[in-house]
């Protein structure tokens, strides 16, 4: 069954010359990303499983376009398909965990077993492999009814594993977007400006791509049962070239979230997945105490205006009151009820506010006085903080509004 519809997708895909185009651009599109991965000489490590993710999903999606210039080629299509369906999730999830690693990431032990299903995978496609041509190509017609046991045995672990990576996939897009969301919030713990370390694109791209896997189900029906094609065969093309160009584009530019800034052990804070209520509960401060905490702060940030810096950190903060990192963030999180990020960012706004009913500096200028890197991190926090941008701020109090902060 499953080579039957492996072989009516590379007919629906070659049928369509658009189809086929769209296929020869995506490998276009990957013989000049991968090189560019590859040598680029700053953080290769976190870049290899995007690679990885890279070539197997073009391999595996345009398998249709070697077929047609390679006809003997569609005997092992199978074979190819496996191992390459299998690694794209674990990749992209060794991609995620490289890019928000606290600390520089390289692959260890820990790591391996998230390889075992596309090492039976790879095991599998030596078999089929090994097989004879005859063997392979009464397969792929699906006459398996005369087929030795060996062979057999075979196909059904293809099948099962098959089955297994919709399973698998589902996982890993499950840890990944939830990841990405603890990622964000530990930076939000540590860190005042976090401009291009968010990774809002691979949110999106993960979710997308999450997408066009449970698309493929609507064009697997039809084909089994060899019926017309509920959607177009072209959208699914589009769909993994646009992927590819997503990924390919944001994984040259995209540097690990903490790179440059990356925590040593006495650094980490606890994980943002604990409960709020719970997370500090061993830290033996008392009410009082913390309220102290919470006062040096708010004196540093005052007297010395330490949300100037536009690199302030939790530690330097943590250094200025002379308070551990950890105390720091639970008096700001249970006394000032705010992270690190908004707390700073208030003060950033604040400071701003008179230069821009001023009006003798530009927008970006009163953006990078305040502390901020970037104009959109400003105009983000300035609407977090007051409701409004800043135009429609500065509007509202020249129109005499009294309910606005000042």
């Amino acid at each position: 069954m499953l080579s039957y519809f492996a072989y009516n997708f590379r007919m629906e895909y070659t049928h369509s010359l658009i189809t086929f185009a769209l296929l020869v651009a995506a490998l276009g599109l990957l013989s000049l990303s991968v090189p560019l991965l590859l040598l680029n000489s700053s953080n290769k490590l976190s870049r290899i499983p995007m690679v990885g993710f890279l070539v197997c999903s073009g391999v595996a999606n345009s398998l249709p376009v070697f077929i047609e210039f390679y006809s003997p080629l569609e005997l092992y299509g199978l074979a190819i398909w496996l191992p390459c369906y299998l690694l794209m999730p674990v990749c992209l999830w060794l991609y995620t965990q490289a890019i928000t690693a606290t600390t520089p990431w390289k692959f260890s032990r820990k790591h391996y077993k998230h390889l075992l299903p596309s090492g039976f995978g790879i095991l599998v496609s030596i078999s089929l492999f090994t097989l004879p041509s005859d063997l392979l190509d009464q397969i792929f017609r699906s006459d398996n009814s005369a087929l030795p046991a060996w062979p057999q045995a075979v196909v059904i672990c293809a099948f099962a594993l098959m089955i297994l990576w919709v399973f698998l996939s589902a996982y890993y897009v499950v840890r990944i977007l939830s990841g990405l969301v603890r990622y964000r919030a530990n930076l939000k713990m540590l860190f005042a400006n976090n401009d291009k370390s968010e990774l809002y694109w691979l949110s999106w791209t993960v979710t997308v791509l999450a997408g066009s896997w449970c698309l493929s189900l609507f064009y697997s029906i039809p084909l089994l049962t060899n019926q017309a094609l509920i959607l177009p065969i072209e959208l699914m093309a589009i769909m993994h070239l646009a992927l590819l160009w997503t990924l390919s584009v944001f994984g040259i530019t995209q540097e690990p979230g903490y790179a440059g800034r990356y925590l040593n052990t006495t650094d980490l804070l606890p994980s943002s997945e604990d409960k709020s209520n719970l997370k500090y509960q061993k830290s033996g401060l008392t009410e009082q105490e913390l309220a102290r905490i919470a006062s040096k702060i708010e004196a540093a940030m005052t007297n010395k205006k330490l949300y100037l810096d536009s690199g302030l950190s939790l530690q330097k903060l943590a250094s200025a009151v002379q308070v551990s990192p950890n105390y720091v963030s639970q008096a700001l999180n249970e006394n000032l009820k705010k992270s690190f990020f908004d707390y700073v960012n208030s003060y950033r706004i604040q400071h701003a506010i008179p230069e821009l009913l001023d009006a003798q500096k530009t927008v970006l200028d009163i953006a990078m006085d305040a502390g901020f890197n970037a104009r959109s991190s400003f105009y983000k926090a300035f609407k977090k903080t007051t409701g409004l941008t800043p135009s429609e701020y500065k509007k509202n109090k020249q129109a005499g509004a009294t309910d606005l902060p000042n």
